[in-house]
């Protein structure tokens, strides 16, 4: 059901909500487009209202398949609760009235009880016994309101709604007479009971759709929020399928917000022999200046990965974020390492991210030995590096006691445009031990503490940034 225009926009906003957590990213300004778009468009026509969100809220093939299952199930849930949860197969009843017999103990009992004649005079329980699905509907929803179920956030909260809920009801009735009953009035107790069971089931009915429509949108961000800050060496197996997806969407925002180039001003400078012989076909007038070309060196990133112990599993997400941006980023080659070093830019360019990286921990995992890697690298691709080079490299520093290669670090520094260290570990343990990050940190551009996905887009995106500054 769609909503009315004068509940639309909260209903709206509330799709939105439900759409993000769907992994549908709609930024602030699609939010006001897709307000617009309602606001034009009216709530009344369900397909028309369809379409014209899709064209604002969806922008990819991905997306619009996304937005179309979760346009169809958020209608319909709402469609479920104007309802009050009614089963078509009821025919307007509940299952207590169909029984007419079901109640007879109650009925008998509230002749000679007033605890009992009281309570069935209630309108709560009028509905219950009649079956009066519009009465029921009409009373869940208003204490649905008084229950402000719709700030329920978190999946844990459904029984603390529920309960809310209920006492909103007036559920509190029926359990009072229940206990009274429940020693000498066993037929009576069992019928109560039955009532108060279905009553149950409504309201935790109510309080599912509501944490489905105002919950699962911002629990799934919190979610991702809180795994996009813990440290990648600890998260566990069964997070690994939603941490690449988290990964997938960074770089696609990443992507959104640098894949535009902005165009430059100037055209360099003016070739005055070069204009001056064009225009000697226009007596001398020259309509096409002639400029100097400039040649521009193609920029590029090295990527040198540490793939020894516990440090891989950083290596494997900073290059599945470098190969999943190329679209944006300039030409990346890759390099890893754990004693002997070697180029895996190959893989990626032949194999899935995954299956690549798969192949790069099998390959080059074992003992660390920098100064080995480093003169592997310089016999590699040192007379590659110019001015137009990012080279970042990821490793924690330690080199078991052993001679790191300082010169070549320094040589790397001289000729690049930036040399980046990151560090999984802790800022407080460079140094400690066997770290020599304090001796590298006097040949790099930038070193940065980098062991969460957080960390990393930040990373990441000032080197977009820096990128497109040049």
């Amino acid at each position: 059901m769609i909503p009315s225009s004068g509940s639309g926009s909260d209903q709206l906003l509330a799709f939105i909500k439900y759409l993000r957590g769907r992994d549908i990213p709609i930024s602030p300004a699609d939010s006001l487009d897709a307000v617009h778009v309602a606001s034009l468009m009216g709530y009344q026509d369900r397909e028309q209202l369809k379409h014209g969100l899709a064209a604002v809220l969806a922008k990819s093939r991905r997306e619009a398949q996304l937005f179309n299952e979760a346009f169809e199930r958020f209608f319909s849930i709402e469609h479920h609760a104007d309802r009050g949860g009614s089963d078509p197969k009821n025919d307007g009843q509940t299952q207590a009235a169909r029984d007419s017999q079901q109640h007879s103990a109650l009925e008998q009992l509230a002749e000679e009880n007033n605890s009992v004649a009281e309570l069935m005079q209630t309108p709560l329980m009028e509905a219950l016994t009649q079956g009066d699905e519009g009465a029921l509907a009409v009373a869940l929803e208003t204490a649905a309101g008084e229950a402000d179920i719709k700030s329920i956030r978190l999946f844990t909260q459904r029984g603390q709604y529920t309960r809310k809920l209920l006492d909103a009801l007036g559920e509190h009735q029926l359990r009072d007479v229940a206990i009274k009953l429940e020693s000498h009035h066993t037929a009576a107790f069992e019928e109560l009971q039955a009532l108060r069971g279905e009553l149950l089931e409504r309201a935790r009915d109510r309080v599912e759709r509501a944490y489905t429509i105002f919950a699962s949108g911002d629990t799934e961000e919190f979610l991702d929020e809180a795994l996009s800050k813990v440290k990648l060496g600890n998260i566990a197996p069964h997070q690994m399928a939603r941490l690449k997806k988290l990964v997938d969407r960074m770089a696609r925002k990443l992507a959104v917000r640098h894949g535009r180039r902005r165009r430059k001003s100037h055209r360099g400078q003016l070739n005055i022999t070069s204009t001056l012989r064009k225009s000697a076909a226009t007596d001398g007038i020259p309509f096409e200046p002639r400029f100097r070309s400039v040649q521009h060196r193609r920029p590029q990133i090295l990527a040198i990965c540490d793939v020894s112990g516990s440090v891989a599993a950083y290596a494997k997400f900073l290059l599945m974020f470098l190969y999943t941006l190329q679209d944006v980023l300039p030409r990346t080659r890759s390099f890893a390492f754990s004693s002997n070093l070697g180029e895996v830019t190959h893989w990626f360019d032949e194999l899935p991210v995954e299956i690549a990286i798969e192949r790069v921990n099998l390959s080059y995992g074992g003992a660390t030995d920098y100064g080995q890697a480093l003169n592997d690298f310089s016999a590699l691709a040192l007379q590659d590096i110019n001015r137009s080079t990012t080279v970042v490299i990821l490793g924690d520093a330690r080199n078991n006691n052993s001679e790191l290669r300082l010169d070549i670090l320094a040589n790397i520094k001289s000729r690049c445009k930036q040399f980046i260290w990151l560090n999984p570990e802790s800022r407080r343990a460079w140094g400690s031990g066997d770290s020599e990050m304090f001796s590298v940190i006097r040949h790099c551009h930038t070193a940065a503490e980098c062991n969460s996905l957080k960390q990393l887009e930040r990373i990441v995106d000032k080197l977009l940034t820096d990128m497109r500054s040049r």
